[in-house]
């Protein structure tokens, strides 16, 4: 049975006592590692062992981290839309191995009519920029997605992998909407996670932001001092970003949906997703489908951060800069900063991690590798 761990720190929640570790580790990166706010869950054989949260959710650290702050998670949201997609592939929907264009017909311009479906989702398309939207442009309304029709791959599709670090979620968008009609955002909502207790929110509610933690940019952020560079590749991808200090607090960023990276939600709901997806004949996908989506596409240095990544079809696997356990087909995807998701389907096992400092690391970080060390010692 779990019981509830007294802290001495506004921390709470709960705790089997076998993953005691895994409670002292959380308390310590709150104690010693920086963190002003944040949660971690566990979910092993179907089971949740460890619901943890603590910390403040604000900056000035005069609201205690509660059992349903949200935070955003940042580029966990790209697994979301990559799962919104393979539900749809899942469904008979689309196939994942046919061009996109048979879905999104005016995708098909400049080289890209045989871009397939699975090239996309696997960060193979050679489409890391939009380069004909403007700066700014984000939340105009089609504006990136025309600029995704007529934008010519920068290499042969396939080819080189390349983390599309801003175009990934305006891609899934774009074919969620054409083959649905519905937005991504509402998509998820509807047809993934509403019937499953699972909050995970891309656009919000008034409602919802009120629950928001403020996210606290540290100095020397890896990824975001790269942006700053306009010619750099990374620079020119993430362009169409509304120039707004600290735009992760924006309304606006919150409202709107942005496939890639302004996804909402906390450990608890992360581990049970990725619980879910851990499980033989979980209800979210077949296991034919997640069994295909898992399969490595490719195992190398990437061409936009220059870091060594494995990617499936819509999934990070295991490698050395997302470090989730020793089971090399565990899957799943980190966020800027520290946050982090992942199902291990051997040990039936899903983890969450979330927190509101965005750290200066550009990989797994000490926080949520110290968990998952704990985690792992334990099983």
């Amino acid at each position: 049975m779990n019981r509830e761990i007294p802290f001495n720190l506004p921390l709470s929640g709960y705790c089997a006592p076998a993953f005691q570790n895994v409670a002292e580790a959380f308390k310590d990166n709150l104690k010693h590692h920086g963190e002003i706010g944040a949660c971690v869950s566990v979910v092993y054989r179907g089971k949740t062992v460890v619901d943890l949260w603590g910390g403040y959710k604000d900056r000035n650290k005069t609201q205690a981290w509660e059992q349903d702050t949200l935070v955003c998670v940042m580029s966990v949201t790209k697994a979301i839309a990559s799962l919104a997609v393979l539900k749809l592939a899942d469904e008979g929907l689309i196939q994942l191995d046919q061009p996109i264009a048979e879905y999104w017909p005016a995708f098909a311009q400049n080289g890209k009519q045989g871009i397939t479906v699975r090239c996309m989702l696997a960060q193979l398309a050679g489409l890391p920029i939009a380069e004909s939207a403007p700066e700014g442009s984000l939340f105009d309304n089609g504006v990136v997605g025309h600029a995704l029709e007529i934008q010519k791959p920068l290499w042969l599709p396939g080819t080189t992998p390349c983390y599309h670090s801003f175009t990934h979620g305006p891609l899934c968008q774009e074919l969620v909407f054409r083959c649905t009609g519905k937005t991504l955002g509402h998509y998820v909502r509807e047809f993934l996670f509403d019937t499953h207790g699972i909050e995970f929110y891309i656009g919000m509610t008034d409602d919802e932001i009120a629950r928001c933690a403020d996210i606290i940019l540290s100095d020397g952020v890896p990824t975001l001092e790269q942006v700053k560079d306009p010619e750099s590749l990374i620079g020119r991808a993430w362009k169409p970003m509304p120039k707004v200090d600290n735009f992760f607090e924006d309304d606006c960023y919150r409202i709107h949906e942005f496939g890639s990276g302004n996804g909402h939600s906390n450990a608890r709901n992360l581990a049970r997703l990725y619980g879910m997806l851990s499980q033989e004949d979980n209800p979210l996908l077949s296991q034919a489908c997640l069994d295909d989506a898992i399969q490595e596409q490719w195992n190398a240095v990437e061409a936009m951060t220059q870091r060594h990544f494995r990617y499936a079809t819509g999934f990070m696997l295991n490698n050395p800069c997302f470090k989730i356990g020793p089971n090399p087909r565990s899957f799943g995807h980190p966020g800027l900063g520290g946050a982090n998701a992942f199902a291990d389907p051997d040990a039936h096992l899903g983890f969450g991690y979330a927190c509101n400092r965005i750290h200066p690391i550009n990989h797994t970080g000490p926080c949520a590798s110290a968990l998952i060390e704990a985690v792992y010692n334990t099983l």
